[in-house]
C-alpha cells in the first residue's frame, strides 16, 4: 500500500481536488443554488446568519473532506492501472454513481430526502469525481 502511496501524482490529486472544490461554488451558486434553497426551504440571509457566507472552517473543512475522496479515487485509478482522460472520467462516474449516489440515496430514504435535492446535492458528488477522475486520468 505505500508503494501505491508513494507512486501517486499529488499534483494531479490536488488540481483534482481544487477542482471539485469549484465546481461546488458553480454548482451551489450559478447551477443549482435557487433551486436547492427553494428544495430546503431556506433562504440566502439565513444561510449568512448561520455562517455559510462567512465561516471559512466550513470551507476548509469541505476542501479537506473532498481531498479525501480525491485522493481514495487516484489510489484507485492507479490501482487498476487507468490512464487517459476517459478511464479516468469513466472510474469516476462509476465511483460516483454506483457508491455515493446509491449510498446517499438509501439513506435519503430513510430521512425523507426530497427526490430533487438527492440528484442536486448527490448529482455534484458524481459530477465532481467524473472531473476528478478526468483529471488524474489526463495527468
Amino acid at each position: 500500500m505505500a508503494e501505491l502511496i508513494f507512486s501517486l501524482n499529488w499534483w494531479a490529486v490536488l488540481v483534482a481536488s481544487i477542482s471539485y472544490f469549484i465546481l461546488g461554488a458553480i454548482w451551489y451558486s450559478v447551477l443549482f443554488g435557487k433551486k436547492w434553497m427553494e428544495i430546503r426551504g431556506i433562504t440566502e440571509e439565513q444561510i449568512m446568519e448561520q455562517g455559510g457566507g462567512s465561516n471559512p472552517s466550513l470551507y476548509l473543512w469541505s476542501f479537506l473532506l473532498e481531498f479525501i475522496a480525491v485522493l481514495s479515487l487516484a489510489l484507485f485509478i492507479q490501482a487498476v492501472g487507468a490512464t487517459g482522460f476517459a478511464q479516468g472520467a469513466g472510474i469516476g462516474f462509476a465511483v460516483g454513481a454506483g457508491f455515493v449516489f446509491t449510498l446517499t440515496g438509501n439513506t435519503g430514504l430513510f430521512s425523507d430526502t426530497k427526490l430533487p435535492l438527492h440528484f442536486i446535492d448527490n448529482g455534484y458528488h458524481v459530477a465532481a469525481l467524473t472531473l476528478a477522475g478526468a483529471v488524474i486520468g489526463v495527468w
